[in-house]
């Protein structure tokens, strides 16, 4: 009996861990245990046969497909995620993989917002790395889907990763007025925060759309009027709440009511890795390889494949 149930306890930290995505310290603070037991536990269940891991090499065409859209944009590299029943957690598992590749001890971090990068954070794993600044790149959006604000992500950050810190942007990421814009940027926190966004080596940014489904516009930040202003100015996408063109320039209408690093302070982050997939972003993706601030592109097979095979 002692066993059976000693066998029910490894089994429901597993499942907490690997399935339900959360982390040791929420897992021994459910369950009433040490993090250290936790921490024990999940070795115990590899070693007993209750988890198997397996480690999936990509395959040939998702490299070529990489190499050859890193070759045509101009890009350190491009990641592309296999196709799979379930195409946002294909691409939410590799790419965590991938951004936990990258981090190391004392390094500054910054995240923006959006559901894709959301669907990242949460795959991210507890590791070595320890003492990370993590910075919010732009301020806060509005969503009918909970978990996506820039605030939430970093904080999911610093619960992973021990002795970490966090600059949180306590501002709005477009304001009604460029003289509200003013008001926060007089604020000595807000500065604060843009600084340390600044100073980051790596960012991680999702990518938006131009269409009524885009979380900026269904959260009211960008009006019917501004939103119609915008496409006539030719604009595709956004990338950390401001806007481009198909050809990666800067569509600026809504800079003087935008609180975000500018894209001048993105491009100067030594790696810029944006995280983006779906058939109705193919422009918006193109577009964002082509401003010049991003330098690593993590992707799904479908996506990779549609953007090669279409003049965007």
């Amino acid at each position: 009996m002692v066993e059976a149930r000693a066998t029910d306890l490894l089994t429901e930290i597993a499942t907490r861990y690997y399935l339900q995505n959360e982390n040791q310290v929420e897992i021994a603070r459910a369950l009433g245990l040490d993090p250290s037991t936790v921490s024990r536990s999940l070795k115990r269940a590899r070693e007993e046969g209750i988890v198997h891991i397996e480690i999936r090499a990509p395959r040939r065409e998702e490299i070529d497909l990489g190499r050859a859209l890193a070759a045509r944009y101009g890009l350190a590299r491009v990641v592309v995620a296999p196709v799979g029943s379930d195409e946002e957690e294909a691409l939410g598992s590799v790419a965590a993989e991938f951004v936990s590749g990258l981090l190391r001890s004392g390094l500054r971090l910054g995240i923006s917002w959006g559901h894709t990068l959301a669907g990242v954070v949460r795959r991210l794993r507890p590791g070595t790395v320890a003492e990370l600044t993590i910075a919010q790149l732009a301020g806060g959006v509005e969503d009918p889907a909970p978990g996506i604000q820039g605030n939430e992500l970093a904080r999911r950050l610093v619960e992973l990763y021990p002795d970490s810190r966090v600059h949180y942007l306590h501002a709005p990421a477009i304001v009604g007025s460029e003289a509200a814009r003013e008001v926060f940027l007089a604020d000595r926190t807000v500065r604060a925060a843009l600084e340390a966004a600044r100073r980051c080596q790596l960012a991680l940014v999702g990518i938006g759309q131009i269409d009524e489904r885009a979380t900026l516009f269904r959260g009211g930040h960008v009006g019917a009027a501004d939103w119609a202003q915008l496409r006539e100015a030719g604009a595709v996408g956004n990338m950390n709440t401001r806007f481009f063109d198909r050809l990666g320039r800067p569509v600026g209408q809504l800079d003087r009511r935008t609180i975000a690093i500018t894209w001048q302070e993105l491009r100067a982050i030594p790696t810029v890795i944006a995280v983006a997939s779906g058939l109705d972003k193919i422009s918006a993706i193109a577009g964002a390889m082509r401003t010049g601030c991003v330098d690593m592109l993590l992707t799904d097979e479908p996506t990779a494949t549609a953007i090669l095979d279409t003049e965007v």
